[in-house]
């Protein structure tokens, strides 16, 4: 099987400029990107990628990291490709961040130079003890700052740029193209350095996946600081030559609106984007969507959705060291609940707890290998203890479980932190999920554990009810009873209006194990009951 970033640039391991420079030759005057009313074909998003390459030397003394903490904007796409062909890495800083956790991140990162927009000025922490020395402002800006670097406008870096300054693609697959730090759920943010060719690759199969054309559109609101938006999103659609509507973010008043106004053929997103997507108006006649791509779709939404949209939905799973590493192969159509095959470029295994292979049918950790190089992360920058704990005798163990049926479809089950032990019993708390998600009250709801007296876990169910509908946590509970097995039955269950989640709409579920005045406890029920009874005998 061919990757199609091959048949593009002629190239086994491309690089991100070769991948775009090559798209540029093939169809110079196709539209590129599309944001607020303005247009750029790709080979005026050339210029603008290549007016970065060449400022970038003169504000930065040729930087080896150039750090972005940019919004979903044009500027984020020519800072993030530009620096590329400036043979440099991007370091993706996710612009929800703040403080104490931001300066770290900076300082972990090394970059000499941070592009951001005045909003983000105004966020940054003090850089005293980070390698920054210039910061690059896109945007309107009033020229005002606190901070003790150098601070130039964008337009300004661009003038004082090097007479002449020609940038030519870089030609290095394996060189280290950025880094992305992941979530932090289970400790400290990890920095994933990402190689030019596995994000030229990854975005290569996602394309086959899908089905991409050049007379694709994509509704992009997935921002740049992650895997997704960057591999899955815009170099996916690069590779196919079709074009990108940017916005801000996912917006389900404006979505239909804005799939109208760009002519939208493919949009992405997560689990709530598509539940937010069923619960909301239908498309309108005439809607173009087509195809759509997500992680994690519950099994239940996911024929019923693709109907009432109108579009064929492809379930994909990956993260940050390895994307893709599971999705459906092009042109099959895999069973309800499953995210497909594994990415052509690794192997992947599901293992016990010891390392062994666990039987087809069974529950194991997803585990990946590399095929050929540069197709995952080759480590965590400045932490190889962490990169260490998180491999076994070669295999990049991801931390979630899967089962695989006898056709060869994994089955995503649940994150290994996330599972619950329960006297005795393994809980998945996505299936939880899924079993109390069908009760006509539950709006959507999440599971995770609490820790138990005599050890392992209780179960807390947290649920934000369908709107206008009074849930009683009482009768929630005993239609858990009916509806799953005992071991199952959550022993604390908290209403509340909604989910917290993050910028991307993933649920936190490490802000929910509280037990608070309001979370309802089964077991203190029952003493109540027992107590009552012995009372009125």
């Amino acid at each position: 099987m061919t990757n199609p970033v091959e048949t593009l640039t002629g190239v086994t391991h491309p690089s991100v400029p070769e991948l775009f420079s090559a798209r540029v030759r093939q169809t110079p005057d196709a539209l590129f990107l599309r944001h607020e009313g303005r247009t750029w074909s790709y080979t005026d998003a050339l210029a603008e990628i290549q007016s970065v390459a060449g400022w970038l030397p003169s504000v930065g003394d040729s930087p080896a990291r150039v750090a972005g903490f940019l919004p979903n904007r044009p500027e984020a796409v020519w800072a993030w490709l530009g620096t590329l062909y400036a043979g440099a890495a991007y370091v993706s800083l996710h612009r929800a961040h703040r403080g104490a956790v931001l300066h770290d991140m900076i300082t972990r990162s090394k970059a000499e130079v941070l592009v951001t927009d005045a909003e983000g000025l105004a966020d940054l922490p003090d850089l005293a003890g980070t390698a920054v020395h210039t910061v690059v402002v896109a945007g309107d800006w009033s020229g005002e700052h606190r901070l003790q670097s150098v601070v130039v406008g964008w337009d300004r870096a661009a003038a004082d740029a090097t007479p002449g300054h020609t940038s030519e693609p870089v030609r290095d697959g394996a060189a280290i193209a950025g880094i992305i730090y992941t979530s932090g759920t289970t400790g400290r943010s990890k920095a994933v350095p990402l190689q030019h060719s596995h994000l030229t690759r990854g975005a290569g199969w996602v394309c086959d996946t899908l089905g991409l054309t050049g007379a694709d559109v994509l509704h992009m609101w997935m921002p740049l600081y992650h895997i997704a938006g960057q591999l899955d999103a815009l170099l996916a659609i690069v590779v196919a030559g079709g074009s990108v509507a940017q916005y801000p973010t996912f917006s389900a008043s404006k979505f239909w609106d804005q799939v109208a106004e760009s002519g939208a053929t493919v949009f992405g997103g997560f689990t709530n984007v598509l539940e937010i997507l069923s619960s909301s108006d239908a498309p309108p006649d005439g809607a173009t969507l087509r195809v759509g791509v997500a992680g994690g779709i519950p099994p239940a939404l996911h024929r019923p959705l693709e109907e009432r949209l109108g579009v064929r939905l492809y379930d994909v799973y990956g993260m940050t060291e390895a994307e893709p590493i599971l999705l459906p192969p092009s042109g099959e159509r895999v069973p309800p609940g499953s995210c497909g095959r594994p990415n052509p470029d690794l192997t992947v295994a599901l293992l016990d707890a010891d390392g062994n292979r666990c039987p087809t049918g069974t529950v194991g950790e997803i585990s990946v290998r590399a095929n050929i190089p540069g197709v995952m992360t080759p480590g965590y920058d400045g932490d190889d203890a962490a990169w260490r704990a998180a491999t076994t005798d070669g295999w990049f163990r991801t931390g979630d479980f899967a089962r695989q049926d006898s056709d060869g479809y994994f089955f995503f089950v649940d994150r290994v932190k996330h599972a619950i032990r329960r006297r005795g019993e393994n809980v998945s708390s996505w299936e939880l999920e899924q079993i109390v998600g069908g009760h006509p009250g539950v709006e959507e709801c999440c599971a995770v554990g609490v820790p138990a007296a005599l050890g392992g876990h209780d179960i807390k169910l947290v649920v934000a009810p369908t709107y206008g509908i009074d849930l009683d946590p009482a009768e929630l509970s005993r239609w858990c009873t009916e509806h799953m097995a005992a071991f199952m039955r959550p022993r604390y269950i908290e209403i509340v209006t909604d989910l917290p989640r993050n910028d991307v709409g993933k649920v936190l579920k490490t802000e929910l194990s509280g037990l608070g005045a309001t979370v309802w406890d089964s077991d203190a029920e029952s003493e109540h009951q027992t107590t009552r009874l012995r009372v009125e005998s």
